[in-house]
């Protein structure tokens, strides 16, 4: 996100300089988080006039009669152009109420800023004037047509090849990415990235009951070119790729979908509801609701849709009785979810990760989850497509999915963490020459020196990487090694780094036990790790606050810190002051055993027998 330049003039003349980031606190920035959410939510309930009546979006926009509001939200949500609209409105309003400007000028804002500052203007009577500035971004017609040429071209990588076979039917069905599938070299041995140990589980409880289908290429996000999404698979043997169970005759109703795109995108935008639903805090976003609308309707349905064919196509070639996913909340798990509840097929999503406290995939109204449509029709969308039962790691995320995502109480089921278990089963097995070598693959060579490793998204932490970076140039004392996430490749930190002698960036296949045993402190902005490190003993440095970690600093069980003086302090606190060391494990052993963190080393049979045992609808 650019950080545009403001000038602020006053009636008398005089002007004020400075960045919109000035403006966005982070405070500012939590409210704008949840206010956007709560605007796509209410987006879900905004009447069209249609030849049945009066229907709501989720109501009116269907496939196979279910909803396309699921995806919808989704799509706007990942776009983030609603957000920063909101964030702008904000943080004008801040501006105004502290300066009070005659007029504005806004340089170098991006298109949804550019569009949500004009519509402050126009609602707190400001003249705004919008200079420079990134360009309109191009038109989403060409992004719609791909969907469909991909899905054509796809079926390249659906070709069945020498050595390789369709597999025969069995009654489990486990849909993973297959660009997460780690390779006979890793620490592991080579396994599913994030569901292995369940998956190991499954096999030796249950033999050959297992089927893998993998969704996507075999490359990770940030390493994939244009050409993959087509490209013939690498996938591993074990795995099958959705587009051999799925061959072109299976994606007709998508296609035909596809095919309707643009006069879905012009009933989207239309009628006075949706034109209402853009007015957020009184000012009129429609220049930013309107093209997302758009998009969601020429990109994401169609690519839904086909998601939604495939996956019944892969159910339908297997015959399994249940399917199991660890994506079960996003785009082509929610895809998996309806298709298995159509054919009465049981569904098991699998917790995989931290649940983010403001990710609108696990956010839920009580009335998403009862049947809607037309009434008296006798059809309509069933609800939202959760999972028949959702496996998560401890009480802590099962409270969260019931209070926030108004799950059902008797579809959450608390197993245990297989990761958690996996990890401390590895780092029990160090020794003190392992740690030591571990130390210095991390960079931390000389003797005496601390280690923190920074375990995070590099999209989560680009934002605060300068201030850490700084704070690391304040304390060559400290080594920070930066852990590569297992969808991104460490390149992209480089460019932040400037050569720094106490910053090593390690491989996303780096070993992640390995290096928890030889550090002295955890960073992190929202990542998982951060929760192993409070059951392991090892404190832990928030960044970036408010995040989503937030509730785990202000329960005084990990430190949080902003700006480069401030993460320096912290961590000189962390490492070096025995009272807070004393303090924080006081208080985090007493949040462990609250919420049931600690792992039993029994997660993942815990998983597989209740997968086991989910009988038929």
């Amino acid at each position: 996100m650019t950080d545009p330049r403001l000038t602020l003039h006053s009636a008398q003349g005089a002007s004020r300089h400075l960045r919109f980031s000035a403006l966005v606190t982070p405070d500012l920035a939590e409210r704008a988080r949840v206010d956007t959410n709560a605007w796509i939510k209410r987006l879900r309930l905004v009447p069209y006039a249609s030849g049945a009546g009066t229907l709501t979006m989720r109501e009116r926009f269907v496939f196979r009669d279910d909803s396309l509001w699921w995806f919808t939200e989704l799509y706007l949500q990942k776009m983030r152009q609603l957000d920063r609209a909101v964030l702008t409105v904000l943080a004008l309003d801040a501006a105004w109420a502290s300066h009070a400007p005659a007029r504005l000028v806004i340089d170098g804002a991006g298109a949804a800023t550019a569009a949500a500052a004009r519509a402050f203007g126009a609602a707190r009577g400001v003249a705004v004037d919008v200079a420079g500035g990134a360009p309109a971004p191009p038109g989403h017609g060409w992004a719609g047509a791909q969907v469909g040429v991909s899905a054509a071209l796809s079926r390249l990588r659906g070709a069945v090849g020498p050595g390789r076979r369709l597999p025969a039917p069995g009654p489990i069905a486990a849909f993973v990415h297959t660009a997460f599938w780690r390779g006979a070299g890793a620490p592991d041995g080579g396994r599913e990235g994030y569901i292995g140990p369940v998956l190991d589980a499954l096999d030796r409880a249950a033999p050959g009951a297992v089927r893998l289908v993998g969704v996507g290429p075999a490359r990770n996000f940030t390493a994939r070119r244009w050409w993959h999404p087509v490209a013939a698979d690498a996938a591993a043997p074990s795995i099958t790729p959705i587009e051999h169970l799925a061959p072109w005759s299976s994606l007709r109703a998508s296609v035909a979908l596809w095919r309707q795109r643009r006069a879905l995108a012009d009933a989207l935008v239309s009628g006075p509801g949706i034109r209402e639903a853009a007015i957020v805090h009184g000012c009129d976003l429609w220049a930013v609701l309107e093209p997302e609308l758009r998009a969601t309707a020429e990109v994401q349905w169609p690519w839904s849709a086909r998601a939604m064919d495939e996956a019944g196509a892969a159910i339908d070639a297997l015959g399994c009785r249940t399917v199991v996913t660890y994506a079960e909340a996003g785009g082509w798990g929610r895809a998996l979810m309806l298709e298995a509840r159509r054919r009465g097929v049981r569904s098991a999503g699998l917790q995989h990760g931290f649940i983010y406290r403001h990710w609108l995939n696990y956010l839920h109204e009580p009335d998403e989850f009862q049947p809607a449509g037309p009434a008296g029709s006798g059809r309509g969308d069933a609800g939202f497509p959760a999972p028949d039962l959702t496996l998560v790691f401890d009480r802590y995320a099962e409270a969260h999915l019931r209070d926030s995502g108004a799950f059902p109480p008797d579809r959450l089921v608390v197993t245990g963490s297989p990761r958690l278990d996996d990890l401390l089963a590895r780092m029990a097995t160090f020794t003190d020459a392992d740690r030591a070598a571990a130390r210095g693959d991390a960079g931390a060579v000389q003797p005496g020196r601390k280690l923190a490793v920074l375990a995070a998204k590099f999209t989560e932490v680009r934002d605060v990487l300068p201030a850490l970076v700084d704070a690391m140039r304040r304390r060559p004392d400290i080594h920070l090694a930066i852990k590569a996430h297992p969808a991104e490749v460490g390149s992209v930190y480089a460019p932040y780094l400037h050569n720094l002698p106490n910053i090593t960036i390690v491989g996303a296949d780096a070993d992640l036990a390995r290096l928890l045993a030889a550090a002295d402190a955890v960073v992190t902005r929202n990542s998982t790790v951060a929760l192993d490190a409070l059951v392991i003993g090892l404190p832990a440095l928030v960044i970036g606050l408010p995040n989503n970690l937030s509730p785990f600093v202000e329960a005084g069980v990990m430190l949080g810190a902003d700006g480069a003086e401030g993460i320096a302090g912290a961590l000189e606190r962390l490492l070096y002051d025995h009272e807070v060391r004393v303090r924080l494990d006081a208080a985090a052993h007493a949040f462990v055993e609250q919420y049931g963190l600690r792992g039993q080393g029994s997660a993942a049979a815990a998983a597989a027998h209740v997968i086991l045992e989910m009988g038929p609808h």
